[in-house]
This record gives C-alpha cells, structure tokens and sequence, in this order.
C-alpha cells in the first residue's frame, strides 16, 4: 500500500484497473434482449375497449339498433363483448343510497352485472354481429369488449324511418373531442333550434368536463359549460343552445380535466331536421372530409380556428371527375374546375373563432371528398341539409385508412331496408378498397373491389349504378336483418384513402365518417428515455 500511495503512476493504474472491471460486470450481465420492444417501435393487439351510443331522440316511427362488429384474425380469437345502460346522473336522494363516496359502480364486467341490466346478447368470438335495439332504453348503451373482441371494433347506432336517418358513431372515451357544425343565425336559413351535448362516464373513476364553444365572433361559455361532474358509470345532456343563438358557425371542444368523457351532439334544425354531429379529427394544417353526400341541397363546410392567430384556409373538392391541375389545365373534359387544387376556394377564420363555406357550385350534387389547407390548426365538418332542411346529415374530418396498421375499417350495421353508400377519396394516390359482407353468424358474402384514381372520390355500396361495385347481403341474411361490411385498403402502394357512410331510406339521409379499426396499434419507443406505458 506504501509503495502505491508513493508512487502517482500506481494509483492511476488502480483506477483504470477498477474501471475496467465495472465496464467488464455491466457488459456480461446486460439484458439478453434490450433490443427486442425498446429500441425499435414495437405493436400490440388492444384487450380492452369500450364506447358509449348515445340516448336515441325521440321520434316515434323510427326504430334505432346499436351494432357491433370486430374482425377475426387468426383461427383462436376469443373475448367478450357485452352492453350495459349508462344511466343518468342520480338526484340528492340517490346519492345518498349510493356508496360513502357518492360513487355509482359501473359495469365493468359481465359477471358483475345483472342479467336484467345487460342490453342484447354477449358475444364471446370476433367476426360475429352484435346488435341491440335501444329506441325504449332511456338511456345510453355502453358497450364492452375485452380480448380479441376488443381490437378492430366498431360500433355505430343508426336510427331510421321513411323520412329519416341518421348514424352516429358510438363514442370512445377521451380527454378532448371536436365538433364542427352551424350556429343559431345564419343568413341563408341553415341555422339550429336547439344542441344538446350528451355526455357519459362509462369508466370506474370519476370524470370532470368543460365545453369549450367556438363562434364566429369568438369564444363562447357559461358557467354550466365548465367543472361538469360525472360519477362512474353516470351519463348527462347539457343544452348549448344559449352560447350558439347568435353565430352561423360553431367549433366544440368538449375536453376533461380529470377522466374521460364519451362525448355526443344532437343538432336540431330551425327547419325540422335532426341529427347527430359526429366528431372530427383533432385540430390540425390539413383536414379531410370524405363522404359528403350528392344530390340536391345545401352543402356548406365549416371551420373553426382554435389558436391565438387568424388562420387562411384552402379548399378544394374531389369528385368523380380528376380536377384541374396546379397549371389550370382540366385532367378530364368533364373536370368541374372550381374550388380544384387548381383553383382553390380561400375562406379567413379568426382567431379562436369559426367561419363556413358554401360547396354546392364546386360539388355540383355529386357525392365528394373535402380538402382543407390552412396556415395554421383548423377543425372541419360538413352540413348537408336536403328538401329545404326538412333532413340533415353531417360529415366529418376522419384519418384516412393508410399502410402499416390503419388498413381496415368497419360498417358494423348495414340495414337491408336502406340504401348505403361508401363516398372514398383518394388525395395523394390511386389506391384500391376492398367490401366483404359478413352475417350476424359469420358468413362472409362475395368481396367487391373498388379503384380510386388519385385526386377522385369513388362510390360503391349495395345500390351502386355500376353492378361491379355493388355488394349482395351475405347468405341467410333475412328481409329485415341487416349484416356487418369490413372495407380492407389492397394492393401495395395502395393509399391512403378517406372513407365515408351515407345511409338513405325513402325520404332521410344520414352520413358519418368510417373511421380505421386497427387490429393491432403501434407502441412508442421507450429506450433511454422517460417515456413510460400504463394500462
């Protein structure tokens, strides 16, 4: 030791020595596989979900189901699927029958509920139609998936009669949701009576919501829009009508500050129509609104800008026919030429404000796709109303169905006594979308396969004019069931396409957006970072 102290040179070598030892023990006991799932984006198969339908509104000769429908993918699939009601919020006096915290328990699982409270049949295998009326429940339906149930499923509740339709995609639980609809005074008569946001907590935790209202002169709120309770497994409507009466344009944003909320908006037309206004995609530079409907009526897109700063906004539509090219020259004789990428429409939004555009001279009632370009974060809807307002439908921004993951999507009701149309846009590239029917038990019908050349919207669907594009009911299928359609993107290179539903019976129309509904959903890196992942 005396000799080491004495000597600089010794001591160095002592320390270098231990250094190299430590280097030596973390090199020999590292993980096996640190590279497997940490370094490189990994997927997984989602075993929980859950959405909540909507109350239906009244109307007294249309019947509403709520259907469900997840995609099998291999041969050993099996979960659970189940519905329970989702009730309103309890008075004084049944809080105080509830627990010592006020907290109503929701079901979670099948096996906690009772028999009587479960609404329709549990499904136990994927590729299978779930499906419940729930015109005379008084409330709204959760629905619960666990398993391989739980990845690729959707659920939409149509209501629908003579001279109505309409489908609203059942909600997902989340933190923040955007709407884009009209206001209560509008020049041209496409104004609201009355919205009604309806929101539920289909979760074991309790929820707090704000509504946060858009209009064209700017933010908008009350003191009944802000700290909305809701206890787990609780539901309540709140009426808006108030902060839009005196706006022809509206952005909602109905967001938590602890929880999550499954958030709805039922819209009531000064001019009789009604229906729900799905929502649309996050604020963003760029929004896509497929599945506009064709024909005759007002058509008229609505923006809104959230941010600090007035935003300038491009559109242009595609239809059937390619549209004019950046050099003004037309890419088919029969181009329209108007609101093109050739010569775009310019609408100027505020700052936290909204604004709208009128579509029918560049829709030309051809069914179409929407395109927005803005300078700065925009959210986008379309409101389409037919026979002077008497039936409405709404379409909405949605991401597209694109390669690796988002390459299916799913109708889960296609009504046999109902027309319906799937409007698909392709914006960047020619792509190519793929129809299979499937029955209630599984029967698959005959695959239809539509090409959507770059810069058109394409329609298929059962009543198409091209009987090449016009899928047949899956056998067994009765006069008055309807079935499941799994749209699947094909070809490489294929994509990315937007896709949207209208439904038509005699005399209503309803549209929403089909969503993608991924199998399987991507998991963020996580190596050397502070990125963590909870359940």
């Amino acid at each position: 030791m005396r000799v080491i102290v004495e000597n600089r040179f010794a001591l160095f070598g002592l320390v270098a020595l231990a250094l190299t030892a430590l280097l030596g023990v973390a090199f020999l006991t590292r993980p096996l596989t640190a590279e497997v799932g940490v370094s490189e984006a990994g997927t997984v198969r989602p075993d929980r979900a859950v959405q909540v339908c909507p109350e239906p509104h009244e109307d007294s000769d249309a019947d509403s189901v709520a259907a469900a429908f997840a995609p099998r993918v291999s041969r050993d699939d099996e979960g659970e699927l189940w519905g329970v009601p989702v009730p309103g919020t309890p008075s004084e006096d049944d809080e105080d029958e509830d627990t010592e915290d006020g907290e109503a328990s929701p079901s979670p699982d099948p096996a906690d509920a009772a028999e009587d409270d479960l609404i329709g049949d549990q499904i136990t295998e994927p590729n299978r139609v779930w499906s419940a009326e729930t015109g005379d429940l008084g409330d709204p339906t959760a629905v619960h998936a666990s398993g391989d149930l739980a990845s690729g499923l959707e659920i939409a509740q149509i209501t629908a009669s003579d001279d109505e339709a309409t489908e609203v995609l059942c909600a997902q639980p989340s933190i923040g949701t955007w709407f884009a609809l009209p206001g209560g005074d509008d020049p041209d008569g496409v104004d609201l009576e009355e919205l009604t946001a309806h929101l539920s907590n289909p979760e074991d935790f309790r929820a707090t919501a704000s509504i946060d209202v858009y209009t064209a002169d700017g933010p908008s709120h009350s003191t009944e829009s802000r700290g909305i309770p809701l206890g787990p497994g609780e539901s309540t409507e709140l009426d808006l009508t108030e902060l839009v009466h005196s706006t022809s344009a509206v952005g909602v944003h109905v967001r938590t500050s602890t929880g999550r909320v499954a958030a709805s908006l039922l819209a009531e037309h000064s001019s009789g129509g009604t229906d729900w206004v799905n929502p649309t995609s996050e604020p963003a530079e760029e929004a896509i609104v497929p599945g506009v409907p064709g024909g005759e009526g007002v058509r008229r897109l609505m923006l809104a800008a959230p941010g600090d700063d007035p935003v300038t906004a491009r559109v242009h539509v595609l239809t059937e026919e390619p549209a004019d090219d950046e050099d003004g020259e037309d890419g088919d004789d029969d181009g329209n030429g108007t609101g093109t990428p050739g010569d775009p429409y310019t609408v100027h939004v505020p700052p936290a404000a909204s604004a709208w555009l009128s579509l029918e001279s560049a829709l030309a009632e051809e069914p179409g796709t929407v395109v927005v370009e803005a300078d700065g974060e925009v959210v986008a809807g379309v409101a389409s109303e037919f026979d002077d307002g008497s039936e409405t439908a709404y379409s909405s921004a949605v991401d597209p169905l694109d390669r690796p993951l988002d390459t299916t999507a799913v109708l889960p009701d296609v009504p046999r006594d109902a027309e319906t149309e799937v409007v698909v846009g392709a914006v960047e590239s020619d792509a190519a979308i793929v129809a299979t029917p499937v029955g209630a038990d599984g029967d698959q019908g005959d695959a239809v396969k539509l090409t959507v050349p770059a810069g058109t919207t394409q329609v298929f669907g059962t009543d198409a004019g091209d009987e090449d594009v016009a899928w047949e009911p899956p056998p067994g299928i009765g006069a008055g069931e309807g079935y499941a359609v799994r749209l699947d993107l094909v070809d490489d290179g294929s994509g990315p396409v937007h896709v949207g539903r209208v439904l038509r019976t005699d005399d209503g129309v309803g549209a929403a957006p089909v969503r993608p509904a991924p199998v399987e959903v991507p998991l963020p890196v996580v190596r050397d970072s502070l990125v963590g992942l909870t359940p």
